[in-house]
């Protein structure tokens, strides 16, 4: 059985003027239309990790926002012993004069100290994972995480979602409470051993949504096969949000000023999303 082709044509963005990158230059910022910022009252975070730069530019630009992030891969205690680990590799790295990772467990540690402070109210971290359905005590359905913020109103959701594979199950529920959803900011994983699941995922968001960028997350590899990256930034709008021009984006990605390698170490990927690209 022939592999599933990559509907590259699909992921072409529209052309819009209002984009801006929130959050850092590498891994764990986006690009995003800078209009839905200023109306949004929750922004979900499902997948933080160690990383809510993001989320702490947007409260920046968006003070009224209320933060829910979800991810049960961390926590109070995870980031208590890691203020400890940091001290010593500041301590270490200090004395051999190695200023790039001194830098880099500065900030570290001061996120770490940061957590806290940051997810209390009105803000709360959610130590769950998101899942279609509730299968384990862990898992929490999205319809729930929304229960945990304002009540409903109109595009005043920005959802942010890096879950490591399990985006594709959840895009019923995005679909189901996309009148409250202006945007989403996501990556995809797995392109080469799910394209069909992918395709379908892209094909089903774009009756209600629009995209307006796409990166290649460098971090993973480049796939010859599909000629594309194995893992994949996407922002989506709104349809109801993007006007009546639709026209596609005449811009070469990455787009220089915007996009930034998610591995500052390695280039960052070329995109073509057709044969005459």
């Amino acid at each position: 059985m022939p592999h599933p082709i990559l509907e590259k044509t699909n992921l072409h963005p529209i052309s819009t003027s209002t984009l801006i990158r929130v959050g850092p230059t590498e891994d764990g910022g986006y690009v995003v239309p800078r209009e839905v910022i200023g109306q949004t009252r929750l922004l979900l975070s499902l997948g933080l990790s160690d990383n809510w730069d993001f989320d702490r530019e947007f409260l920046r630009l968006n003070p009224g926002t209320t933060i829910i992030g979800v991810d049960h891969t961390v926590g109070p205690e995870k980031f208590r012993r890691g203020q400890f680990r940091c001290l010593w590799k500041i301590f270490g790295y200090g004395i051999i004069f190695q200023k790039r990772k001194l830098a880099e467990y500065t900030k570290r540690y001061r996120d770490y100290r940061d957590y806290e402070r940051f997810f209390s109210a009105p803000h709360r971290h959610l130590r769950r994972r998101v899942s279609h359905e509730s299968r384990e005590p862990v898992d929490i359905r999205f319809e729930d995480i929304l229960k945990q913020g304002p009540s409903g109103g109109v595009h005043d959701i920005f959802l942010k979602m890096d879950i490591e594979g399990s985006e594709y199950e959840v895009v019923d529920d995005i679909l189901a409470h996309q009148s409250r959803i202006s945007c989403i900011a996501t990556e995809f994983h797995e392109l080469p051993t799910r394209t069909a699941e992918f395709n379908e995922a892209i094909r089903r968001l774009l009756r209600e949504f629009v995209i307006v960028h796409v990166h290649g997350n460098n971090c993973g590899p480049y796939h010859s096969g599909l000629d594309f990256p194995e893992t994949l930034e996407v922002t989506f709008l709104n349809r109801s949000l993007a006007g009546n021009s639709l026209a596609p984006s005449s811009a070469t990605y990455p787009i220089p000023g915007l996009d930034f390698p998610n591995d500052p170490r390695r280039p960052d990927y070329p995109l073509r999303f057709g044969p005459t690209d």
